[in-house]
């Protein structure tokens, strides 16, 4: 038997249980922190898994990564699927997602980067997904994060 431990931030698991609901779940996940000096790819095949490649690699901000990540996780979905009740739940989704911000100083990130997987994307994007790569005093974290049926 192979027992495996979840290490993901304890802010992820409860968002993920917050926002659970009629054919939608998300899932989210920080890796890292890893060496800021390597590429992107060689990054990600060691945090995430050997055959990832990236496409689409656009500069950001933390500003924008803020604003964007936190508008799709309170995606409302429609009558087919969606979070339940997410109304009751922003306020502490919010809160659980600036503690993450927090503890990895994104407002003080040196680089953010968007980025797309091309291949070995970590889940199974359906709704909606984002990947950030965001470097900080010479290390480099990745924020992953999606939506599925």
């Amino acid at each position: 038997m192979k027992i495996v431990r979840d290490n993901r931030p304890e802010e992820f698991k409860r968002i993920e249980q917050l926002l659970y609901g009629i054919n939608y779940e998300v899932w989210l996940n920080l890796y890292g922190p890893a060496n800021a000096d390597e590429s992107l790819e060689q990054a990600l095949s060691k945090l995430v898994s050997e055959n990832c490649k990236v496409s689409g690699v656009f500069p950001s901000s933390a500003k924008e990564a803020k604003r964007e990540i936190v508008d799709k996780i309170l995606y409302e979905g429609d009558t087919g699927s969606g979070p339940i009740d997410l109304e009751s739940k922003k306020h502490e989704v919010a809160e659980l997602m600036n503690n993450v911000f927090s503890k990895i100083n994104l407002e003080k990130a040196d680089m953010v980067v968007e980025f797309e997987f091309k291949k070995g994307q970590p889940s199974y994007p359906v709704f909606w997904d984002f990947a950030y790569d965001i470097h900080l005093s010479g290390k480099r974290w990745i924020l992953v994060g999606s939506s599925s049926d």
